[in-house]
């Protein structure tokens, strides 16, 4: 069945304070107030699923033995279980560190927690108060909440903080976001450790992710489900974002590969990354559709990533469509790198994904609801007939690229261009963006019941293009 039989859009909220509010935020601080010296990560979360979650950090190499101390927040001490560390040598710049992780096994769903890092029997947060998170819902669920998609970000070309990258990111720490996803591309240029960084070193493509203004605002509480893109496609992605119980509780595949030898690409090994997870009334299909920009053969990206991951006989189009078919009800959201409806010409639409006979109509015929993307750093939202809504939501903190490829199936679009006079673009019920403040965003998505609200919130925490579908 077609997904247009399945939606019915209920209720167009519309532009809500759009391109009204005129004043400037502040930098966010850093969220590393007092902590032990030894902390070169602050604490972070990934794999919130079913009754579990994993927190990650890094220390310098003096830390050889890591735990979590944790406890339902308000009932128990934060320190009341504890839970052992393991420990991954990693180096960031010329710098020896050790890349920590400890899975919480055997939380109450829906209830929240309070956690503490230890290294070597002392406590790493120091004076910091104790980070706070909320377990997953149970599947089918109908408690509402809040989940963020961010795309194309962990940016900084220069010495100097990217704050619209940090505007970005403390509005979703404050946005009330049980979780985040993303759509990809993380860590500029090459995702390796040191363009992830740390909480000391600083300079050009060097903690564009884990610097103190950038995901450590937010990742100590709002868990993080990683997307793989064009950009760090090595196993770094791996380490930093393990997603093990979400991968196992679903037969899916997170872990290094090798991809030999499609249309003269060569011999490489890669992360290959397709799992599913369950919160409340909906499914998440987390999917591989990314390939390396510097082996692409005789062909393109796109051509490679087809052959590879989305022909009928693929290993994920295969586990795809038997997932999907597992689960034939609620609703089902699906989150990939390369876009179906781009309002980009650089990072074009991906026509091996799109249309009948390809990603889109599996997706579609199989109840689908939502899907988003990233790779073009602009904002789009699409309604082609009879397929998912689609999002394109690439900016996140990555240098943004202009919307000007408009007209159906492309609905609203946003984008900048440094170069040009006019420098905003948009396309279809959007004014062009007048300040580049306007573009950089995330969206904040609402699940309640059957209703799902998408709410795209730029750098100073202003929405805009807000709708509400209702999914039967």
């Amino acid at each position: 069945m077609l997904r247009s039989a399945r939606m019915t859009r209920a209720l167009i909220v519309g532009l809500v304070a759009s391109f009204v509010m005129t004043a400037t935020t502040l930098i966010p601080p850093a969220a590393t107030a007092t902590p032990s010296s030894s902390l070169r990560r602050y604490p972070y979360l990934t794999d919130l699923v079913l009754h579990s979650v994993t927190v990650n950090w890094a220390t310098t190499t003096s830390i050889t033995s890591g735990s979590v101390a944790y406890g339902r927040s308000g009932d128990e001490s934060c320190t009341a279980h504890t839970v052992a560390a393991h420990r991954t040598a990693i180096t960031v710049g010329t710098t020896a560190e050790y890349q920590w992780k400890a899975s919480i096994p055997g939380l109450k769903r829906n209830t929240s927690y309070c956690y503490r890092i230890l290294g070597n029997g002392s406590d790493l947060l120091g004076s910091d108060p104790s980070p706070v998170f909320r377990s997953q819902l149970p599947a089918g669920s109908t408690v509402s909440y809040r989940f963020a998609v961010i795309g194309d970000w962990g940016w900084q070309d220069t010495s100097e903080l990217n704050t619209d990258q940090a505007n970005v990111l403390s509005e979703l720490a404050s946005s009330g976001a049980r979780f985040a996803v993303s759509t990809g591309d993380i860590a500029y240029q090459s995702g390796s450790q040191t363009n992830y960084g740390d909480l000391v070193q600083t300079g050009p493509t060097t903690s564009t992710v884990f610097g103190p203004n950038y995901w450590t605002v937010a990742g100590a509480s709002i868990p993080m489900f990683n997307v793989l893109g064009n950009h760090g496609l090595n196993s770094t992605a791996l380490t930093n974002w393990p997603e093990n119980r979400a991968t196992k509780s679903s037969g899916g595949r997170y872990r290094m590969e090798t991809y030999c030898c499609t249309n003269g690409t060569r011999s490489a090994s890669y992360p290959s990354a397709w799992y599913a997870f369950d919160a409340g009334a909906a499914r998440f299909y987390i999917l591989d559709a990314a390939w390396a920009n510097s082996n692409v053969g005789t062909a393109d990206l796109y051509k490679n990533d087809f052959d590879n991951h989305w022909t009928p006989s693929s290993d994920e189009y295969e586990w795809l469509f038997e997932d999907l078919a597992a689960h034939p009800g609620g609703i089902k959201f699906a989150f990939f790198h390369f876009p179906l409806h781009s309002a980009n010409s650089t990072e074009a639409s991906d026509t091996y994904l799109n249309g009948d006979g390809h990603l889109e109509e599996l997706l579609a015929d199989n109840g689908v609801d939502i899907v988003f993307n990233g790779h073009a750093h602009t904002y789009a939202r699409s309604a082609p007939a009879g397929m998912p809504v689609n999002y394109v939501t690439g900016g996140g903190g990555a240098h943004l690229e202009p919307a000007t490829v408009c007209g159906p199936p492309i609905e609203a679009a946003l984008g900048w261009s440094y170069s040009s006079s006019t420098h905003g673009s948009s396309c279809g019920s959007l004014p062009r963006p007048d300040t580049i403040d306007r573009v950089f965003h995330f969206l904040l998505v609402t699940v309640k019941g059957s209703t799902v609200t998408v709410a795209p919130t730029d750098e100073l925490g202003r929405t805009f293009d807000v709708q509400t579908y209702t999914f039967s």
